[in-house]
């Protein structure tokens, strides 16, 4: 049940393509008036299809009384746009990453005066959250390790690379779940193709003793999304983004790995319902921009790895 009535609510969605027409459908669901602003033929046919109340061509035609702004364009166009909403002193929920090199996000978050938040799903995933919870149970002692993967055959864009693409998901949940981002240690080049969609990343906690990996692939056929933590006394993890439960084994032992239920409610939905809540006057929603600032100097870094380039 929602905490608020979001009828009251005015939210102004830039951008309405392949994610943001999910975007609008879930705000639309909450009983958000929404208007979008969509450029192209099939931004507005998005924009149609799911409800919009209102569509206009360009931002400076967004009513000036609207209540907080959620960024859904292509990953090039995010800090103009949100350069553009600015003078508005209204929040603003951005879709990762908030801008594809860390000099602009830098600059950004001197003048965003704490209006932008980062829509970073996965901290909003009930598995998730469940792994989060196990780790600060100590249930299955302390925490050694995480292991990550996502690697698709996938729908590559066309203005970012997978470091920028599908790494931010990742580093996401290591800084949910750990609550720091552990040092990038190695990067290894893209077994299956070009480094522009794929390789594989070590990061080390050396202070703590914790080390994680990540396989990240655009160019390898199937769709895994997996997450694992190691602990002390066991393992457990998230084996899919529509898993029932998360799988927790108990090492020295021949039992079956138990399953954790979690609740089914989508990543998505409950970070728009964070926002709305926001507006209303709870407290921010996930991330801010101190955290993406945490995200984009580790994908800059793989980035130097990757491409040779001196940092």
């Amino acid at each position: 049940m929602n905490k608020y009535s979001y009828s009251n609510l005015h939210v102004g969605v830039v951008g309405c393509g392949q994610w943001g027409r999910y975007i609008l459908r879930d705000l639309r669901q909450l009983g958000v008036k929404t208007s979008v602003v969509a450029r192209s033929v099939a931004s507005r046919t998005n924009a149609t299809a799911y409800g919009a109340d209102q569509i206009v061509n360009t931002i400076d035609a967004l009513d000036e009384t609207i209540d907080g702004y959620v960024i859904s364009s292509i990953a090039s166009a995010h800090t103009e746009n949100i350069h553009a909403l600015l003078p508005r002193q209204r929040p603003i929920y951005v879709e990762k990453p908030l801008g594809t090199n860390l000099d602009e996000v830098e600059t950004l978050a001197v003048e965003s005066k704490g209006l932008v938040y980062v829509m970073h799903k996965w901290r909003y995933h009930p598995g998730i959250n469940a792994l989060v919870a196990l780790v600060q149970s100590k249930q299955l002692g302390k925490i050694k390790g995480l292991r990550l993967q996502r690697t698709n055959w996938g729908r590559q864009h066309k203005d970012v690379d997978c470091a920028l693409q599908l790494l931010p998901h990742d580093l996401s949940i290591i800084l949910h779940i750990l609550g720091h981002l552990p040092s990038v240690e190695m990067v290894i080049p893209n077994p299956l193709g070009k480094n522009h969609f794929g390789f594989i990343v070590t990061l080390v906690d050396q202070n703590n003793d914790i080390h994680v990996t990540l396989d990240i692939n655009n160019i390898a056929p199937g769709n895994v999304r997996s997450i694992a933590v190691g602990f002390e006394q066991g393992v457990a993890s998230l084996t899919d983004s529509y898993a029932e439960g998360i799988s927790v084994c108990q090492h020295g032992t021949n039992n079956p790995p138990e399953i954790h239920p979690i609740s089914q409610e989508m990543p998505l939905m409950r970070q728009l319902q964070a926002f709305l809540n926001y507006l209303y006057g709870d407290s921010p929603p996930l991330s801010s921009i101190e955290d993406e600032l945490l995200i984009m100097r580790h994908i800059t870094a793989v980035q130097n790895k990757l491409y040779g380039i001196k940092a």
